[in-house]
Order: structure tokens, then sequence, then C-alpha cells
């Protein structure tokens, strides 16, 4: 571990503080505006964008208000954030910084991280990773089906299911990107610096999966959202969901090894290519999943362990991640070493 970047860390450990703080403190206050918005849009004749808007205000929970409260508070500290940090690909010394202090100047690293590299052809890398976790979203929905425990939609036609896959490619490239160029290409490039590779990887992940899990239980109720404590009430409720081992199970280990899975991508190309690739598979596997595939009346109740609602609840699909890493970990071997490091041995 590499002391002098640990400022950099801690200032990712503190930016997720304060989000979920802020969070906490405005939802209610968003809760009211959104409910008076509504109460005051629907009562009159306003424009079909308004009124639109304010019938989503008015159906909306608590929880939901929370979640945009949270993706407010995110952005709002976002700029001072990066703004924070020496994100330069080439960072200066730190002998004068406060965390090298009676550290001896061989302990304090002049380059630190790993740099993205220019990757030719790395188009084909994002291919590859789209086709590997559609390939194995594919094998896990036919092993489904012939376990019938789960069935097309009623709902569901040929069209439809055209439909959904158009609809899924735009969320499953913004998605990937923004979060692939925030968490592997902000945050573990600071994380390398600190850290050894592998903890850095594995530390990253454990955020990663937490972020994705700061959502509301489907059971959340908050007795007054008006009130002032309405928004740490929540926060409580989501911290419980760490504690109930099937839930955990059901989605925190999976969106871990996703994590791990997109970071030693990333780490083993030096590149993003292959992790948003990664990532835009799993995304758009996730939304067709959830609009055209539905668990059966009869799913025997004793098996909700092995497979929850979703494609990354239970531990099916925690297996199915296993596979999809050792694949990935195959095709890396493959196309041949990227890291800085592995390229100098290999020259």
């Amino acid at each position: 571990m590499r002391i002098a970047p640990l400022a950099d860390v801690l200032k990712v450990l503190l930016y997720v503080a304060a989000s979920l703080g802020l969070a906490a403190v405005i939802s209610p206050y968003l809760y009211e505006i959104g409910k008076g918005f509504a109460n005051v849009a629907l009562n009159r004749d306003t424009a079909d964008e308004v009124n639109w808007l304010a019938e989503k205000a008015e159906k909306a929970d608590f929880d939901s208000y929370f979640k945009r409260s949270l993706l407010i508070s995110a952005l709002v500290f976002l700029v001072p954030f990066f703004y924070s940090l020496d994100l330069r690909r080439h960072p200066r010394k730190r002998e004068g910084h406060p965390w090298s202090v009676g550290l001896a100047p061989n302990t304090i690293p002049t380059e630190m991280g790993q740099p993205l590299l220019k990757v030719r052809r790395g188009i084909l890398q994002t291919l590859a990773g789209f086709l590997i976790t559609n390939g194995f979203f594919v094998m896990m929905t036919w092993f489904l089906f012939k376990l019938n425990w789960f069935e097309w939609d009623k709902d569901a036609t040929r069209a439809q299911l055209g439909r959904s896959m158009g609809e899924a490619i735009g969320p499953a490239t913004g998605v990937s990107l923004l979060e692939e160029i925030f968490f592997r290409g902000a945050l573990l490039g600071i994380f390398l610096r600190a850290f050894r590779p592998w903890f850095a990887i594995v530390f990253l992940s454990v955020i990663f999966a937490s972020a994705h899990f700061l959502t509301p239980p489907p059971d959340a109720f908050i007795a007054d959202p008006r009130s002032a404590s309405a928004g740490f009430e929540m926060l409580a409720l989501i911290g419980r969901k760490f504690l109930q081992p099937d839930t955990m199970i059901h989605s925190f280990v999976a969106l871990l090894l996703m994590g791990i899975i997109l970071g030693g991508s990333r780490y083993a190309t030096a590149s993003l290519w292959l992790p948003v690739g990664l990532h835009a598979g799993w995304v758009f596997s996730m939304r067709i999943f959830a609009q055209t595939v539905e668990r059966r009346p009869d799913f025997p109740k004793d098996f909700d362990l092995y497979m929850g609602e979703g494609m990354t609840e239970g531990l099916i699909p925690i297996g199915v991640l296993v596979m999809t890493g050792i694949v990935v970990a195959v095709y890396l071997r493959i196309i041949g070493p990227k890291t800085p490091q592995e390229q100098e041995l290999s020259e």
C-alpha cells in the first residue's frame, strides 16, 4: 500500500458519505415539492409534458424521491470532488503533502496508478465483451426455461422482443460508458495509486456493488415522508439490507463479481474498451430479461436461493458470472498482455 495517494482514496469515501448525507437531508423537501407541484399542475389546464410530469410526481413513492435525491446529491458533489483530485497522467511529486510527512524519499511514488493506453481495434474488444455477456445470458435463460422455472411473458411477442432490444441499446450504451469512465476510468486509477492491483480492484468492486445496492427495499415504508428525519430512516432501511444473508446472496455478491470482472479487464487491457462491452452486455441483457421473461406462477419457493426475480439474483446467476469471468480471463490470455508492466516484459 502506498501512503502518499491515500488522500485521494479518502476523498472518494468522503464523496460517497457526503452524497448519502445530503440525499437524506433533501429527500423530504424534494418529496414535498414534488407532491405540491403535482397538486397544482393536475388541477390546471397545463401542457401535456407538464401534465405527464405531474402525474409521475403524484404516483411516485418516497423511495423514488430518495433515489432522485441521491442522484442530485452525487451530481452536486461531483464537480468539487473531481476538482480536488490529481488525475493527470503523470501526477506531481508529493514530498510536501501532509500524507508524506516523515516518509523516506524512495517511498513516495513519482508515477502512480495505471495510465489508460490507446488500443488499436479497441472496438473489437467492446464487441467481444458484449457477445460474451449476452452469450451467457442466452445460456442461462435457456437453462431456466428447461427447468420450467421461467417462461416468456404472456404479453411478449416477436415484435415486443424486437422493440425491447431496440429500446435497450440506448440505456446499455449510456450506462456502460458513464459508469466505466467513472468507476474503472477515474476511481480505479485513483485506487491503483494507493494499493496493490488486486486490492484496488476488490476495494472498488465493493464500492461499485454498494452503490448499486443502495436502493430502498421493496417493502420500505416511511410513516411520515415529510418529516425531516424521513431520509435518515430510509438510510437505516437500506443499511439493513446488508445484514440480510439472502439479500446479500441474491444481489450483492453478483454485483461484486461484476465489479471484479470489469476491474480486472480494465487493468489487464489498460483500457476501457473491454469493460464497456461487458457492462453494456449486462445492462442490455437485464433489460431484455425484465421485459420479456417472467418467473412461472408454480415456481418452487424452496429454490428462491438459487434464482430470484432478476438475472442477478441467486446462486445460478453467481455461477454464470464465475463462468463469465473464466471466459474473460481466457480471452485476455488470447489477446496478449496490455498492462505497461507486461508490455515491458514482452518487448
